[in-house]
């Protein structure tokens, strides 16, 4: 079920958000022995919150994962908490560097990929995406530096949506870099739409947020659409490339040819990363990444400037082995360059190829998150159940 409609559920008195949070961890305790996923799960606390719940808010007694080592004081997880949502427990995610796998924290096996036990779950924000797609919650908080939950969305074949940097404040203060944007995981693209609105807006933790977000209401029309099947130095794999295609046309999208040359962000990115987490960084090296990223940004507004918005692979491959970290490096190439940029990026479903999740990205201006999510909602399909269930 949507978080939307669990929420009305109990607010209906259908449901007790007891009676939800109990189904809920039910669930993850049948489940993390297959797929790794939880990393602390809080029983007591959730039940508790659920039985104290006055059903009244838009996610009340809505379950939902938080991103391991995400701070406890976090606009995300208070705002969402204050809208009824109730977290049970926190969600493994990968280790610095696994850009899509997740090794086993504190000697714990990898995290699992619902479609294939075999597969990862992408990452950084692998257990969530992995709790999302098996069923346990709805929804799961994260960030993205470089794909953190657009990455395990298409593996693992729901929702990831990074917003336009700043769309949702963080607890980090002024990050140097900006490159994070935290955001959310979910399984219904208006459930992540209902909670980047609630979490937006001002914050004394986040100078760089931006303002309130209310609910877009951006009508579908005939978008005229950029497609590129690469961004950087790797190609996609053709079998995720032909399903892109094919839903390009099954969406009837209007594709325009418009010229787009990107620098390689790959030596940016690190270096916009190391100030993001406080490091310091030549003057000659900072500024070359600032130049890249100022190029980028000056490419992209050409453009805009003649479509709504740019589809690309979310990932290049479908989802890999688990214990495939040297493929992790490679996938998530289309990802990175919008967190060097800033702009909104999302992932949905595109279909499946080969039995696994293929992952769309759509990316639009500055700001313009509305348009990049009405587009997603053309692109997007509803796939079926993943094995596990």
């Amino acid at each position: 079920m949507t978080a939307v409609s669990i929420a009305a559920q109990v607010r209906s008195g259908e449901r007790t958000a007891l009676e939800v949070i109990d189904q809920a961890l039910e669930a993850a305790l049948r489940l993390d022995p297959l797929l790794h996923f939880v990393d602390e799960l809080d029983i007591v606390g959730a039940r508790a919150a659920a039985e104290r719940l006055e059903p009244t808010g838009p996610f009340a007694g809505v379950p939902f994962f938080i991103k391991a080592r995400t701070p406890d004081h976090s606009p995300i997880i208070s705002r969402i908490v204050a809208a009824g949502g109730i977290p049970i427990g926190t969600a493994t995610r990968a280790r610095p560097g696994a850009v899509s796998q997740t090794f086993g924290w504190n000697g714990r096996d990898y995290t699992r990929n619902p479609w294939d036990l075999s597969r990862s779950p992408g990452g950084s924000t692998a257990g969530g995406a992995a709790a999302v797609a098996a069923g346990v919650v709805p929804l799961a908080t994260g960030g993205d530096s470089g794909g953190s939950l657009r990455i395990p969305a298409a593996f693992c074949g729901v929702v990831g949506f990074k917003g336009t940097y700043g769309r949702i404040p963080r607890a980090v203060g002024r990050a140097l870099g900006g490159l994070t944007t935290a955001g959310f995981i979910g399984a219904d693209l208006d459930d992540v739409i209902l909670a980047t609105s609630i979490a937006s807006g001002p914050h004394r933790l986040d100078p760089t947020a931006l303002p309130a977000w209310p609910v877009p209401t951006v009508q579908d029309r005939s978008w005229r659409i950029a497609y590129r099947s690469t961004l950087g130095r790797h190609p996609a794999d053709p079998t995720v490339d032909h399903v892109i295609r094919e839903r390009l046309n099954d969406a009837g999208v209007t594709v325009v040819d418009v010229p787009l040359e990107l620098l390689p962000t790959d030596e940016a990115w690190p270096v916009l990363s190391g100030l993001d987490a406080g490091r310091g960084a030549e003057a000659a090296v900072a500024n070359r990444a600032r130049e890249v990223r100022d190029h980028n940004n000056t490419a992209l507004a050409d453009l805009f400037a003649e479509v709504d918005a740019l589809i690309t692979p979310t990932t290049l491959t479908v989802a890999h082995g688990y214990d495939q970290h040297e493929s992790s490096i490679v996938t998530g190439d289309p990802c990175w360059a919008f967190n060097v940029t800033g702009h909104p990026a999302v992932s949905v479903p595109a279909g499946l190829a080969g039995g696994l999740p293929v992952g769309v990205q759509v990316v639009a201006p500055h700001g313009s998150d509305d348009v990049a999510l009405a587009v997603a909602r053309r692109m997007q399909v509803v796939l079926p159940p993943p094995p596990i269930r």
